[in-house]
């Protein structure tokens, strides 16, 4: 492999390298470069792409995702690049000209996808979510959906229900936020080397190595204290970028002969162990680990040593004869458009089946690529080689009015999801979903230390039960107070949503603070009002969400280990204190958001139910563990849900005039009052005391 064809990049301008001209197999020359394209950093693309499109069709390859960070480091290094020789060759860079290019390489199909993926949400999807994915389209449009998102609290890893089509879009943000700031920042650094006499390029270096520290620094704390938006925004990312800003800028050939090994040689050991981290980051990176952070160093680590190999003036090695396949070259080629329409067909048709087995991943994954090659030919293509664009201001235009379009048809379909929500089976839906308000007590009273205390039922007698826990012991609320009063009984209401019974700290929401000061005090209501009966009803889902002391995020060994020893001193403690304790059994986590699924206006080939195996194990191993406990201190259950919802195969979640969820793991008021009687049972059971496993 001669070194003509790798040591330089043919206009490095996008976030791959400038595709073939249609019906050529050479990259069209840049204006005054004359650098061949590189087949090294088009495979590279293409093995990101394939990382992250096997990754979100669920095919074991735990550390996919960072396929994303291979993007940004391909990008950083494209981008600086041209920037870089931009700035030799005339001392500037041309913003507009710049700009320009972005615009007619990512808009155009990316308003398509957008476009098609809000008008085929529309047939597959619920009405109750065409308002929020309205906003998304416009957001994806924006380039600002990587902020949306950490602001809604989306976790892009949750599989509890169905994500947004857009949810991938969050990538295109960061780059084009690159795209703004990055020729900025360096015009700033040339006019800063010009006034100071330094050299314009060691300027540069100075900047993008002080870039990739603050940045690094700023992720690997953001991804503690605030793990949503530090995967989201570019602050965390910027290091990526900067790291192959800085490999574009070194004099690789002089690198190589400093050190004494023979270039091809030291350019087969970088592509190697390059190789080699990519593959430790895709086999061992697990979404459950705290990222980007430190461990975003693997991926990132191993493309720079990939581009830093293609960079060294020799001979190609087994690197580059991999890369270079033309199997890869075509999915390089196609990689960006099959970015874009990959996860709405995994979405969208996993939705209108509702069966998200892998089979039909892979084969909705493989039609996104027939969808991105048809972009690729007649989209991307033409307009990036179109002479009539090449005009910054006609492109500007064409971008404007594209962009009002995608606007005007997400204001459209807001509006129109607005009246049709206010029309039947709809109706009831959204009034199920509302989110409830604080159940009112009936009155309140305080405990001699001070503690207040809820009041419900029967507030006059003198028997008390208490109801403890977070969100899940609320949600019965209306049933417990109904029975409670029915059976002469003082009901006590102990909760905080978020925060379970049990003394372990929880992330929470922004404002809520710990959970300690409720827990403890807790303990202490416990302790002065010695109930007749205490029920506890706790959620079982908080294991990627518990805490260190220091506010750390606990690995899944950590937490099932602090959950264990946090209830067995729960119920050692309420045994103790009061005559009966009764568990409730926590109810399933759904895998689709069940008034969703109940609305989806297609008539659908699956139905909205879960296996009971697949209910039994929704929650991980916290069920398990708490119910190991609670036999251990006698502790009897009551099975709350599922008794009435679940029969030995499968358990369900209604229909649309009687869902029992008002979402993936709240029951609905509606169907909370209609367990009254049992509710009341179980308390007149409780109040006696009981020897059984099983109370009710």
């Amino acid at each position: 492999m001669a070194q003509a064809t790798t040591t330089a990049v043919e206009r490095p301008d996008e976030l791959v390298p400038e595709p073939r001209s249609p019906g050529t197999d050479a990259a069209p020359a840049a204006a005054g470069a004359g650098h061949p394209f590189r087949t090294d950093i088009n495979g590279l693309r293409a093995v990101a792409v394939l990382a992250v499109v096997v990754f979100h069709a669920g095919i074991a390859i735990p550390g996919g995702f960072t396929g994303v960070d291979i993007f940004y480091v391909i990008s950083g290094y494209l981008i600086s690049s041209l920037l870089l020789r931009e700035v030799d060759r005339s001392g500037g860079v041309d913003l507009v000209e710049f700009w320009t290019r972005r615009m007619r390489r990512l808009v155009p199909a990316l308003a398509l996808v957008v476009t098609v993926t809000l008008l085929a949400s529309v047939l597959v999807l619920s009405p109750l979510v065409w308002g929020r994915l309205a906003w998304h389209a416009a957001s994806a449009m924006l380039f600002v959906s990587n902020l949306l998102f950490p602001y809604q609290g989306q976790d892009y890893f949750s599989d509890s229900v169905t994500p947004s089509p857009y949810l991938h879009t969050w990538s295109l943000g960061i780059e084009e936020q690159f795209y703004i700031f990055w020729p900025l920042l360096i015009l700033l650094a040339v006019a800063v080397a010009r006034r100071t006499r330094v050299p314009a390029r060691r300027m540069l270096q100075l900047l993008f190595a002080g870039t990739f520290v603050v940045s690094l620094a700023t992720s690997v704390w953001l991804t503690t204290a605030a793990p949503d938006w530090a995967f989201y925004v570019l602050p965390t990312r910027a290091w990526e970028f900067a790291g192959a800003a800085l490999v574009a800028t070194l004099p690789w050939g002089r690198l190589a002969e400093l050190s004494r090994l023979r270039p091809r040689l030291l350019r087969a050991l970088l592509g190697t162990a390059g190789v080699l981290l990519l593959a430790l980051s895709f086999a061992f990176v697990h979404e459950t680990d705290p990222f980007p952070g430190t461990v975003a160093l693997l991926p990132v680590g191993g493309a720079l040593l990939v581009l830093a190999a293609g960079s060294i003036p020799a001979d190609g090695t087994w690197v580059d004869r991999v890369l270079g396949l033309p199997v890869l070259q075509r999915i390089g080629d196609v990689s960006y458009s099959w970015y874009l329409w990959h996860w709405p067909f995994v979405v969208l048709t996993t939705a209108a089946v509702q069966d998200d087995a892998i089979w039909i991943k892979v084969l909705a994954t493989l039609a996104a690529l027939g969808a991105a090659v048809a972009t690729y030919r007649w989209v991307e293509n033409p307009i990036r080689f179109s002479s009539a664009m090449k005009s910054w201001r006609r492109t500007a235009a064409v971008t404007l009015v594209i962009g009002l379009a995608v606007g005007t048809l997400s204001v459209g379909t807001r509006v129109a999801t607005g009246a049709v929500l206010q029309q039947e089976p709809y109706a009831t839906a959204v009034a199920a979903g509302a989110q409830p308000e604080p159940y009112d007590c009936t009155e309140t009273a305080e405990t001699a230390s001070g503690a207040e205390l809820c009041l419900f039922g029967d507030v006059s007698a003198t028997t008390t039960v208490l109801l403890l826990g977070d969100s899940h012991a609320a949600q019965w609320a209306p049933a417990f107070d109904a029975a409670a009063a029915d059976a002469g009984l003082r009901l006590v209401l102990r909760w905080r949503h978020g925060c379970p019974a049990a003394q372990v700290d929880v992330e929470q929401r922004a404002g809520r603070g710990s959970c300690a000061r409720f827990q403890t005090e807790t303990r202490h209501v416990v302790d002065e009002l010695r109930p007749d009966a205490v029920v506890v009803s706790q959620a079982q889902i908080y294991g990627d969400r518990m805490l260190h002391t220091d506010g750390t995020r606990m690995t899944g060994d950590e937490a099932r280990a602090a959950w264990t020893s946090a209830n067995d001193k729960l119920f050692a403690h309420l045994t103790a204190a009061t005559p009966t304790v009764v568990a409730v059994k926590d109810n399933p986590q759904l895998d689709v958001d069940p008034l969703d699924c109940l609305t989806r206006p297609l008539d659908r080939l699956g139905d909205c139910s879960m296996s009971r195996a697949e209910a039994e194990s929704s929650n991980g191993d916290f069920p398990r563990i708490s119910a190991e406990i609670w036999s251990k201190y006698g502790v009897p259950t009551w099975d709350g849900v599922w008794s009435e919802t679940c029969d030995a195969n499968s358990c369900g979640i209604g229909d649309i005039d009687h869902p029992v969820y008002r979402d993936y793991h709240h029951l609905s008021r509606d169907y909370v009052l209609t367990q009254v009687r049992s509710v009341e049972q179980m308390l007149k059971t409780a109040v006696r005391g009981t020897s059984s496993s099983t109370i009710g």
